[in-house]
């Protein structure tokens, strides 16, 4: 059996964040059905427009990963017939899920309170840019916004260079990942109390509990935080060097690990080009971190030359089976080829509705007592509509052919 078999998710999100955290409980055996608006639906259905090369038979490649193994029906809220098909499938789940910007649950009435009187143990969460509380919560909200407003941007980024984001949309997935936590902890606490309660997923306020230290060190000493690009304020050395054929980062900050690569460098046979810097980093005192910290830049000099006088692939080798922290400083291709990855089954093939399949990401949550992952299709717009009304909800034909017939519901053809 999968983890959370018997856990029952409406999630009505579009585009990354809530799409992102109902993917992680559909992975992991929830029954999550997507509640979509009527055409287009979710907003990202219709990116396929702009780059037909990153669709594959009209879906999005946001559709495609993250709503996987997950059941389709659309839902018109506005509509009387659609709020109480709605609120149908409220008694039925245990939790419901949107990222719409603070205020229209309220307007459409699916918000906590709302749905507590159809439903005392349902458990609400909504991911919004800001929060549903504060002087900003109005503000409209997308992933570089957040990594700006919560100093992430401003942190990232050469010391000589301007503020840059971060490339993966990393202000959605860490706010989709805590929304996933926030919602098991509901779960867990419903089963000591027998009542639900609502979640309050902020971007901002997850964007700030990621910054840690970072933030507790500004705040101590008063000094900003700098933009340090690939280096690190506390640690020598800690950067992406070049090889001879590519980019390597080296972490050896710590003693143990410095030691072991001074071991490293003065067993080699390395060109005499480069025998001063290797002399030089083997200094005795620079085995002692602070002493490093203050030699930042002649050691990064040092090691660069050494470093660009063998493969990425050969120092890889003989600097990981020594216990260093070294990797490949990897493209996207390299990293979903890499064997370690495949071997972790964190590349999949899932299904396309339409036939055929495509590759994604996988589950990232291994669990002992869990059965080996499988992943179901993404639904077309409405795909399941029919199907779930009868399953789920015991609704006969008439019934159903009523509601098409009112746009309360929209069935995919």
């Amino acid at each position: 059996m999968k983890i959370l078999d018997g856990l029952k998710v409406l999630d009505l999100t579009t585009i990354v964040s809530g799409p992102y955290a109902a993917s992680l409980l559909a992975d992991l055996g929830g029954d999550v059905i997507k509640v979509e608006p009527p055409a287009p639906g979710d907003s990202a259905r219709v990116f396929e427009s702009t780059e037909p090369r990153y669709t594959m038979n009209g879906l999005s490649p946001h559709i495609m990963t993250l709503s996987r193994n997950k059941r389709g029906i659309v839902i018109n809220l506005r509509n009387a017939s659609g709020k109480q098909t709605f609120d149908d499938l409220v008694r039925w789940a245990d939790v419901v899920i949107d990222n719409y910007r603070p205020g229209v649950t309220q307007r459409l009435k699916i918000d906590y309170p709302s749905l507590c009187e159809v439903d005392s143990r349902i458990i609400t969460c909504s991911i919004t840019g800001y929060g549903e509380t504060g002087p900003g919560r109005d503000r409209a909200a997308l992933d570089a916004c957040i990594q700006a407003y919560a100093g992430v941007m401003g942190i990232t980024g050469e010391p000589d260079g301007g503020p840059m984001r971060a490339g993966p949309l990393y202000g959605d997935a860490s706010a989709g990942m805590a929304a996933a936590l926030g919602i098991l902890a509901a779960i867990i606490a419903r089963d000591r109390t027998g009542v639900g309660q609502h979640i309050d997923i902020s971007m901002l306020d997850v964007q700030v509990s990621m910054l840690t230290y970072i933030a507790t060190m500004q705040m101590m000493s008063g000094l900003p935080a700098a933009r340090w690009g690939n280096q690190h304020a506390l640690h020598v050395p800690y950067n992406a060097y070049p090889t001879a054929d590519g980019f390597l980062f080296v972490a050896a900050f710590l003693n143990n690990h410095w030691a072991a690569l001074m071991n490293e460098l003065g067993t080699m046979e390395l060109p005499d080009s480069v025998r001063a810097d290797v002399d030089y980093l083997r200094q005795d005192k620079l085995l002692q971190r602070i002493a490093r910290l203050e030699s930042r830049e002649p050691i990064n000099a040092a090691l660069a030359n050494v470093l660009k006088q063998r493969t990425r692939d050969e120092w890889l080798t003989d600097l990981s089976a020594a216990g260093i922290p070294v990797a490949p400083v990897n493209g996207v291709a390299d990293a979903v080829n890499d064997p370690h990855v495949l071997a972790r089954d964190m590349i999949v093939d899932i299904p396309h509705p339409a036939g055929g399949s495509f590759k994604a990401p996988g589950n990232p949550i291994k669990m002992s007592a869990a059965d080996p992952d499988t992943f179901g299709p993404p639904p077309l717009l409405g795909q399941h509509t029919t199907a779930v009304l009868h399953e789920v909800l015991g609704y006969d034909q008439t019934k159903i052919d009523q509601l098409i017939a009112d746009g309360a519901i929209e069935q995919a053809e």
